[in-house]
């Protein structure tokens, strides 16, 4: 019979900057903060703190050595993990937030970040001015109809390569309409590449 406890443990992030706006990159399945966070240095010239918050399931990506990556979550215990990943993400929230305040907040998704990131906003009290979806979609225990007035302030981008094989033209447009009839700000870009960070993009639209 399954039984939980409570624990009290460590976690790390990556941090470059130090500038007033706060950027949050969240990366996608099997990467790793600390090499996510260097596509976006160069936003450090623009005035950002960039933080890179890390999946807490570490795995061997082929066999049992080698590169390690990292997920927010599987299948597994999936709903316990969506409170762990969300309460890590306020921790580190809440850390900065108490040592600076920030002239701007930017949250930044790829592929199953764009899942945490959407659950993160509809969770907590972050009130990012920008979502930068990279890559993702809606998780579907996020109700864009119920969680309209926390999403209703944000400028919100969605960025899709034409040639990602995870792409189907029904799922962006499923993607885009959800969005739309709950009359969202959002641009949908779409760029000439496959499942990545637009970086270009993206730097654009800070």
């Amino acid at each position: 019979m399954k039984q939980e406890i409570k624990i009290n443990q460590a976690a790390s992030y990556y941090k470059e900057g130090d500038g007033t706006k706060l950027l949050y990159v969240l990366h996608g399945y099997g990467q790793l903060a600390k090499y996510f966070i260097r596509k976006f240095v160069p936003a450090t010239q623009q005035g950002y703190t960039v933080i890179a918050p890390e999946g807490q399931h570490h795995f061997y990506l082929q066999g049992t050595s080698g590169r390690v990556g990292a997920s927010w979550m599987t299948k597994e215990n999936r709903k316990q993990d969506m409170v762990n990943y969300i309460a890590y993400l306020d921790a580190i929230h809440a850390d900065l937030t108490a040592k600076k305040e920030w002239d701007e907040i930017v949250v930044l998704g790829f592929s199953q970040g764009v899942a945490a990131a959407f659950r993160w906003i509809a969770e907590s009290n972050i009130k990012p001015s920008k979502f930068l979806i990279c890559s993702g979609l809606v998780p579907p225990d996020v109700d864009l109809n119920i969680k309209k007035a926390l999403f209703d302030p944000i400028q919100m981008t969605y960025f899709s390569g034409v040639n990602d094989p995870y792409r189907t033209e029904d799922a962006v447009q499923e993607f885009y309409t959800a969005v739309a009839s709950c009359k969202l700000d959002m641009e949908l870009v779409n760029f000439d590449g496959v499942h990545e960070v637009s970086v270009e993009d993206v730097f654009e639209r800070l």
